[in-house]
């Protein structure tokens, strides 16, 4: 009997805890540091854009742990523009900061997401700094040319009238006013545009179990 007992009492402790798992979902941890590549939607641009836009970048490359994709193809990521910075009109890069929110799996499901900017390919004279701030062209070289020529021809226009020195005044004084009009070059990047986020702490998922096993084919962690 009271082996009876006791065999009844562990079946129902058996069956409550199977009740409370999840059913036909498998949970994956991506550790801290592991790299998420992505490529952009949209073009983003420090002309049109504005700090607070909303923005969406793709997964690029799956995410496995443990010979298991974690992080699918097809994925979406949620951001917002966090600092925006145009250049200036005679110093200053255009600057903007892509802070990422949550990430979207195939299946619908979403999770908080903690992940840096570290590295950004495919846009030419585009840095990124400290916290994943993306910097824009410098314009010091262009606009040294641009008053450089105007110098130039001042001084051409000057002999004819044999005052070179006055002509080089006059030529550098009205490009350098121009180039006081107009502002740097504009940080733009552009629609697939890959920019790499690195996770700042673990990142805690489930999704189903039958898309984790079909999707199964990348073996580690990739970064």
């Amino acid at each position: 009997m009271v082996k009876c007992a006791l065999l009844a009492v562990f079946l129902a402790t058996a069956g409550i805890s199977f009740a409370e798992a999840p059913v036909g979902t498998e949970a994956f941890s991506v550790p801290a540091g592991t790299l998420l590549h992505c490529r952009t939607n949209q073009t983003l641009t420090t002309k049109l854009n504005k700090q607070g836009d909303a923005f969406t970048i793709n997964i690029a490359e799956p995410v496995s742990v443990n010979g298991h994709v974690a992080i699918p193809v097809g994925s979406s990521i949620f951001g917002r523009i966090m600092l925006m910075e145009r250049p200036g009109r005679i110093a200053g890069v255009g600057q903007m900061l892509l802070t990422v929110q949550q990430i979207t799996l195939p299946d619908g499901r979403t999770f908080p997401l903690a992940a840096t900017l570290v590295t950004a390919y495919g846009v030419e004279n585009v840095k990124v700094g400290n916290e994943g701030l993306v910097k824009g062209p410098n314009s010091h070289v262009p606009d040294f040319e641009e008053i450089g020529a105007g110098t130039v021809g001042g001084t051409l226009l000057g002999l004819i009238f044999a005052h070179p020195f006055v002509g080089a005044t006059v030529g550098a004084t009205a490009t350098t006013v121009d180039r006081m009009r107009r502002r740097g070059k504009e940080l733009t990047i552009p629609i697939g545009t890959q920019l790499n986020y690195q996770l700042m702490r673990e990142l805690a998922i489930t999704h189903n179990a039958s898309r984790a096993t079909a999707a199964n084919q990348v073996h580690g962690v990739s970064d």
